[in-house]
C-alpha cells in the first residue's frame, strides 16, 4: 500500500511539513518538482527551500494507513509535531473532511493583512460605536469581525461578518429592493478607512 502520512523535513531548522496522500511516491515527486521550479503553493515552505537548498530537505513516510483514515491521521500528526505553528513547521492549517484547510486565528489574520496589501486595499480601518462614541482601529477584517462578535454586536459566522465589514468599507450596494443602497453603519458602528 502506498497510502499514508508523510513529512518534509528541513534538516537545518528542524521545521516540518506534514501531509497525506493516496500515492506517496507521486506526492513526493510533485512536492519537489514544484519546489525546484519555485512554484510551490505553500509560500513559507518554498521560501525556506529556496534559501536552504534541496540537500537540506528530506521526505519521510510517517505511517501507512487506509484512505478512509488519511484526514484523521494527518491532523493528528500536524498537532503532535505542531507543524501548523510557525516556530515548528510549514503547515498553514489542519485539514477538514472536505480536504480544505482549516486555518488558526494567527494564520487568518496574516492572510487577511497580506491580501489587503496585495489587492492594494486599505491597511487600517476604524469602527466607532454609535452609542458610546468609542473608536476602535483594526488592521484586518478578522480582528474587526472578532471584536463585533465577541462584544455581541454581530451574530453568525466570522466569514459573513468580515464580508459585511468589507462591503461597507468599499461602499458596495446592498440588494434591498429595486435600486439597492450603500450602508451608512455596520453593526451599530460607523466605519472609516484609514491609510
Amino acid at each position: 500500500m502506498d497510502c499514508g502520512i508523510y513529512k518534509i523535513i528541513n534538516k537545518k531548522t528542524n521545521k516540518i511539513y506534514v501531509g497525506s496522500s493516496v500515492n506517496l511516491k507521486s506526492r513526493e515527486y510533485k512536492h519537489f518538482w514544484m519546489l525546484d521550479k519555485g512554484i510551490h503553493d505553500n509560500h513559507h515552505l518554498q521560501k525556506s527551500y529556496s534559501k536552504y537548498g534541496k540537500k537540506s530537505f528530506s521526505f519521510e513516510v510517517i505511517e501507512l494507513c487506509d484512505p478512509d483514515n488519511l484526514i484523521l491521521k494527518e491532523n493528528y500528526h500536524i498537532s503532535s509535531y505542531k507543524s501548523n505553528e510557525s516556530d515548528y513547521g510549514y503547515n498553514l492549517a489542519t485539514v477538514n473532511e472536505f480536504r480544505r484547510n482549516t486555518y488558526n486565528e494567527e494564520v487568518k489574520i496574516k492572510l487577511s493583512k497580506h491580501n489587503l496589501k496585495k489587492n492594494k486595499n486599505f491597511s487600517k480601518y476604524s469602527l466607532t460605536n454609535i452609542l458610546t462614541g468609542k473608536i476602535f482601529i483594526f488592521e484586518s477584517l478578522v480582528e474587526g469581525a472578532n471584536y463585533l462578535i465577541e462584544n455581541g454586536f454581530a451574530k453568525g459566522i466570522n466569514r459573513n461578518v468580515r464580508m459585511s465589514i468589507s462591503n461597507c468599507l468599499r461602499g458596495v450596494k446592498l440588494n434591498n429592493g429595486s435600486k439597492g443602497s450603500i450602508r451608512k453603519t455596520c453593526f451599530k458602528h460607523n466605519f472609516k478607512i484609514i491609510n
